[in-house]
């Protein structure tokens, strides 16, 4: 028998799966009134060069990167999916308040090395609660809601930041403090909402050894593609240095980043949904 986390919400999808997009929604608000805005303020607030945007963006994503591998592990082996998903999130909101009062670019370094830890830290548990709550035949469906909820906030949070920078006058000090608000939201809809799946003796289930070798030959394949395409591919923070460099006003940054976010958003569903069955 179907626990409510398993059971349909709405439109198919478990209440954890529902809660789960609109928490990553109410982050992605918070990300991304923050992210397109970071780079002009290290290079016009803090002086910062450009290199040094390319270390900060580097050792922030890499640490994210990195931690999914573990967090994943050891959610696992503890069963404490929420608890994770909670800390990481909360985690991420904590950056804000430090970037908004970042002097130099390495106290920056600093809030974004935090967020991305926090990200790495809840990425692969929330990943494993919308897995658990979805039934196989709607796994694509459940990610792809889920990413399309994600992508939503990336467009709604540069419309914020958008609005703010003029009603704050460009301060994007203020900014930054008022995306503490929607991060704050996302971490009290995880505790009020989603739902551990408890798993009978999961106490007693030990996760496969962290190697490569625990892991078939199709998975490995596909971490060899991955890491090909992450090779190749390179921090938005550049092209959105660029469009200032191209004359694109500081108050319309957001705006040109919401457009690419919309076209992520509008996508998502339907490529999840494609792939079901």
């Amino acid at each position: 028998m179907r626990d409510d986390s398993e059971k349909p919400f709405i439109r198919g999808l478990a209440r954890n799966v529902f809660f789960a997009g609109l928490v990553s929604l109410f982050m992605d608000v918070s990300s991304e009134m923050v992210y397109p805005l970071v780079p002009l303020f290290l290079t016009d607030v803090l002086g910062a060069t450009k290199t040094a945007v390319g270390v900060i963006e580097g050792i922030a994503e890499a640490t994210a990167s990195l931690l999914k591998i573990f967090s994943g592990w050891i959610s696992d082996r503890l069963g404490k999916r929420k608890l994770l998903m909670s800390v990481g999130y909360g985690i991420s909101v904590v950056s804000r308040p430090v970037i908004a009062g970042a002097g130099t670019w390495f106290e920056v370094l600093t809030a974004r090395f935090i967020d991305r830890f926090g990200k790495g830290v809840r990425t692969a548990p929330r990943d494993a609660i919308i897995a658990d709550s979805t039934e196989r035949s709607k796994l694509g469906l459940a990610f792809g809601f889920h990413r399309m909820m994600d992508t939503v906030g990336a467009v709604i949070g540069p419309s914020l930041a958008f609005a703010l920078l003029y009603l704050f006058a460009g301060d994007l000090r203020r900014v930054f403090l008022a995306s503490v608000i929607p991060g704050v939201i996302a971490v009290a809809l995880i505790i009020i909402f989603i739902k551990e799946k408890r798993h009978p003796g999961h106490a007693h289930v030990n996760p496969p050894r962290l190697a490569i070798s625990s892991f078939d030959g199709r998975f490995r394949a596909y971490l060899v593609v991955i890491g090909i395409f992450s090779l190749g591919n390179f921090s938005d923070a550049f092209l959105i240095l660029q469009a200032k460099n191209l004359g694109v006003q500081k108050e319309l940054i957001p705006v040109v980043y919401l457009l690419f976010n919309l076209v992520y958003a509008v996508s998502s569903a339907p490529m999840g949904l494609s792939r079901t069955g």
